[in-house]
């Protein structure tokens, strides 16, 4: 009867993780986001512009031709977008360009950025506003990180 009980119970354990991982992996990318643009506007999922081999979320038609017109302007911005979505994701330290140390974490606007040491972390913990985006997620950055595009898996025919 013990025995029957634990299965029973270990069973549920593990239905419910299994449910959390599929409802995680349902979850709409620009649910709670913001326009990196106009910073207090949600995003509804209806204005996207392709960025990257990506897709990135804005609030209106007036934000896609700022985008348009000076990508280079918003692309920190961007750049960090495409992570919080899930899209991209980091495989270095965005200081350094080396691999990353398990005990250097930072979050930064809901992303979890990896450094290769403390130092490095709280070199980029201590700056504010655009100046620790552009630290992170900027041009150089972004390639230091070596940020990559997520390959999708490709659905398997049936026959």
């Amino acid at each position: 009867m013990k025995r029957f009980l634990l299965v029973v119970v270990l069973a549920a354990f593990a239905s419910v993780g299994v449910l959390q991982t599929v409802v995680a992996a349902d979850k709409d990318p620009v649910e709670g986001l913001k326009c990196f643009i106009m910073k207090k506007r949600k995003v509804k999922g209806k204005k996207v512009v392709d960025y990257k081999g990506a897709k990135l979320y804005l609030c209106c038609s007036t934000c896609v031709k700022r985008m348009a017109k000076t990508p280079k302007k918003y692309e920190a911005k961007a750049n960090h977008q495409l992570v919080y979505t899930g899209q991209f994701v980091q495989k270095a330290c965005p200081v350094s360009g080396k691999a990353v140390h398990k005990d250097a974490v930072l979050k930064i606007g809901g992303v979890e950025v990896k450094f290769a040491s403390v130092a490095h972390k709280d070199k980029v913990a201590a700056l504010k506003g655009d100046a620790l985006i552009n630290a992170v997620f900027g041009k150089a950055a972004f390639k230091k990180g070596k940020f990559a595009l997520v390959k999708k898996k490709k659905a398997k025919a049936t026959s």
